[in-house]
């Protein structure tokens, strides 16, 4: 008991210290996306600041699985390099009595990630859409002021003469965003319209004239009494999906939702596979962090003199591998080559494969040639300083 508490607090303190390291760098590719986004939007920073908030779980669930890992291996390649596993080995106590502890922290690490995959990714990308929906309108009224040009959106540009009590007069609207098709709207009176239920934002015209150019020459001419112009929600929605790298359909959905859609696209036929292969990660990706602990257990007991410098440099090693074996399992399954159970799988069953291959030359204290030469590697780059 007392080296499970033990082994327990030293993973548990450097698995904090990688999750802080790992979301930190995650949380800056995502600063710079958002900023982006929003400096073209004219949005405050109290609306970037909570869009990066809202996108933190959609990247916690693979930064969970890799704080793990290199918290079991920092923690052993440390014990290690300190004799400490070699102390223990001599009382007695083997590889197989450290399994316990790296077990039950990374039970705790994938029960955390199958709770965000589950069920935070898809409120918190929910609430990143309302968030967006609600920084678009009102970051758009105080934009629109009275006798100068602004550019309303990417291609449309509007001239208002006369604001008062939120009602627009003498409106001009410049629309550039169909190729090959230009309109000049004129309209007496304007108004902007929230309905946050459909999360629509619109701009409604009224009593006016639409001059429409298109290619050709064809000139037109038409009257209305009233017209609407969708705005903001959708472009900002799909730039949102760019800067953010998110695929908010399918990670949006409860697994409920997600089978409803599978079983709806199937009655009308359309292809299902990349919601399969969604579902089935869904499942797969919170094992990852009971694969990488159990992964992690082997490689940090090895016997290195390097320490925590080895340690770091294998887990960086085997989260590139997962993340490569990651990417070439979806991209197998929704290409169709394997099943979508199998996409998701592969990268755990590869890595639960090596794992049980090290674990056993572990037992045996066989030498591992990769290991032996990555220790060389360090050793010789630690002479060279």
């Amino acid at each position: 008991m007392i080296v499970d508490r033990y082994l327990s607090r030293e993973i548990v303190k450097y698995s904090l210290t990688g999750l802080l390291v790992f979301t930190f760098s995650f949380m800056t590719g995502k600063i710079f996306r958002v900023t982006e986004m929003v400096l073209d939007r004219g949005i405050p920073f109290f609306y970037a600041l909570k869009f990066m908030l809202l996108l933190t779980p959609s990247f916690l669930v693979f930064v969970i699985p890799m704080a793990l890992l290199l918290g079991v291996l920092l923690a052993l390649s440390r014990m290690s390099a300190d004799r400490e596993v070699l102390a223990l080995k001599t009382s007695g106590v083997g590889a197989q009595r450290f399994l316990r502890p790296v077990l039950a922290v990374a039970l705790v690490a994938t029960l955390s990630t199958g709770f965000l995959t589950l069920y935070g990714v898809p409120w918190s990308i929910r609430a990143f859409k309302e968030s967006l929906f609600e920084a678009a309108s009102k970051a758009l009224k105080p934009r629109i002021r009275e006798k100068v040009f602004h550019n309303l959106l990417p291609g449309v540009v509007i001239y208002v003469d006369e604001i008062h009590e939120g009602r627009m007069r003498g409106v001009l609207l410049y629309d550039e965003r169909e190729a090959g098709q230009h309109n000049l709207i004129v309209a007496q009176e304007g108004l902007l319209a929230v309905e946050p239920k459909g999360r629509k934002l619109s701009l409604r015209l009224f009593k006016g004239e639409i001059h429409q150019e298109a290619e050709g020459g064809t000139y037109r001419v038409a009257e209305f009494e009233h017209y609407t112009l969708n705005l903001a929600y959708g472009e900002m929605l799909e730039a949102a999906k760019r800067k953010s790298r998110v695929r908010l359909l399918e990670k949006e959905m409860s697994i409920r939702e997600l089978k409803e859609k599978i079983q709806r696209r199937k009655e009308e036929g359309k292809d299902i596979r990349p919601q399969l292969v969604e579902l089935h990660f869904k499942f797969a990706i919170p094992f990852a962090a009971l694969v990488l602990g159990f992964l992690g257990l082997p490689l940090g007991t090895y016997h290195t003199r390097s320490g925590r410098s080895f340690g770091f440099v294998i887990s960086l090693f085997v989260i590139l591998l997962y993340y490569i074996l990651y990417c070439f399992g979806k991209a197998l399954a929704t290409g169709g080559l394997i099943p979508p159970w199998a996409g998701a799988w592969f990268p755990n069953g590869v890595l639960l494969a090596l794992g049980i291959y090290l674990f056993r030359k572990s037992l045996e204290e066989s030498p591992v040639l990769l290991l032996e030469l990555m220790e060389r590697g360090l050793e010789a780059l630690r002479r060279m300083r």
